[in-house]
C-alpha cells in the first residue's frame, strides 16, 4: 500500500506586503504539508498570517520567497495565464465575504455553472454538475432564488458549492462559518466533511472557531507568520520544527517555567532538554 503523498507543501515561505510607506512580513519561513485528502483547520490570532496563507495558496497573491507547491503547481513560478488555468483547475476558493463568491444578478442554478462555463464544459455536463452540488447542499428548493434572497448560511453553502463546481483537488476557505448561527456553522462543516468523504478533496479553512477542530484531521496553528504547533486526531498535539530546527513552545508553557531571553538546550535520552539560561539544571 502506497504512502500518502502531500498535496500542499511549503517550505519557507515568505510574504512580504508592500505599500508607499512601508513593508509588513505576513508570512516568515512558514514550512506547511497537507496530505492528499485531509480536511485541515488553521488557526491563529489575529494578524499571524492565516488569510495570507490562504491567500498565497489560492494563487491571490503571489508569494515573496520559499516554495509553495499545490497539486503539482510551483506556485512561485507560474505565469498570470498559469495562475488563471490553476484556479480553475486545481484549486476552489470561498472568500470570508460570501458575496464576493457570486454574482448577484444571477439565480443560484445559473452561478453554479458560472466556473464551468469559464472552463468550457458542455451544456448537459453544467446541468448535470449543478444538480449534484445542489442536491448536495440541500439548495434544491431555491435554484431558482437570486442570493439575496438567501439566508447567510445558504449563501455559504452557495459559495462553497461554486467553488467545488470544477471538481477541485483542493478546496480553500476562508472563514467559511463567520456571520452565521452554530446550527448553520455546524451544518456547513458537516457538509464540507462529506465532500472529502465522497469526492476525496483535499479541504483547508481558515477559522476561530474551536468546535471546528471536531470535523478534521488535524488543526494547524500559526503564530508570528509560522506554523507553530497541530492537534491530530490520533496523535494529540505537538510542536513543529521546520527544517532550520526553528520551534515556536506553547505560550503557557513558557510562562509556567519563566522561559525568556536566553535558554540551555541539550540532549536527555530520547529528547531535549530546554531550560531558561540561569537554571542550573541545564548543566547537570
Amino acid at each position: 500500500m502506497s504512502a500518502v503523498q502531500p498535496i500542499i507543501e511549503c517550505h519557507g515561505l515568505v510574504h512580504i506586503y508592500k505599500t508607499a510607506d512601508v513593508e509588513a512580513v505576513a508570512l516568515q519561513g512558514l514550512d506547511l504539508e497537507i496530505n492528499d485528502g485531509e480536511m485541515v483547520a488553521i488557526v491563529g490570532a489575529s494578524g499571524s498570517g492565516k488569510t495570507t496563507l490562504m491567500n498565497v495558496l489560492a494563487a491571490v497573491d503571489r508569494p515573496s520567497a520559499g516554495q509553495a507547491v499545490v497539486a503539482g503547481w510551483h506556485l512561485l513560478e507560474l505565469s498570470e495565464g498559469e495562475r488563471d488555468r490553476y484556479r480553475r483547475e486545481a484549486v476552489g476558493y470561498v472568500w470570508q465575504q460570501a458575496s464576493l463568491n457570486f454574482i448577484p444578478e444571477l439565480s443560484v442554478e445559473q452561478n453554479l455553472q458560472l466556473p464551468m462555463i469559464a472552463s468550457i464544459q458542455s451544456r448537459s455536463a453544467r446541468h448535470e454538475r449543478a444538480g449534484e452540488l445542489m442536491r448536495d447542499f440541500a439548495l434544491e428548493p431555491r435554484r431558482h432564488h437570486l442570493p439575496a434572497a438567501l439566508s447567510g448560511g445558504e449563501q455559504r453553502l452557495l459559495a462553497m458549492s461554486m467553488a467545488l463546481a470544477n471538481r477541485p483537488k483542493v478546496l480553500l476557505a476562508d472563514e467559511p462559518t463567520a456571520g452565521i448561527d452554530r446550527a448553520m456553522g455546524n451544518n456547513v462543516l458537516t457538509r464540507l466533511r462529506e465532500t472529502r468523504d465522497r469526492e476525496g478533496t483535499t479541504i483547508v479553512f481558515v477559522t476561530h472557531e474551536r468546535r471546528a477542530e471536531d470535523y478534521v484531521d488535524r488543526v494547524l496553528r500559526i503564530r508570528d507568520g509560522r506554523t507553530s504547533s497541530e492537534t491530530s486526531v490520533d496523535l494529540g498535539e505537538r510542536v513543529i520544527v521546520d527544517r532550520t530546527g526553528r520551534l515556536q513552545l506553547p505560550r503557557q508553557l513558557i510562562d509556567e517555567v519563566g522561559l525568556r531571553g536566553l535558554a540551555r538546550v541539550r540532549r536527555m535520552g530520547d529528547g531535549i532538554l530546554i531550560v531558561p539560561a540561569h537554571d542550573g539544571k541545564g548543566d547537570e
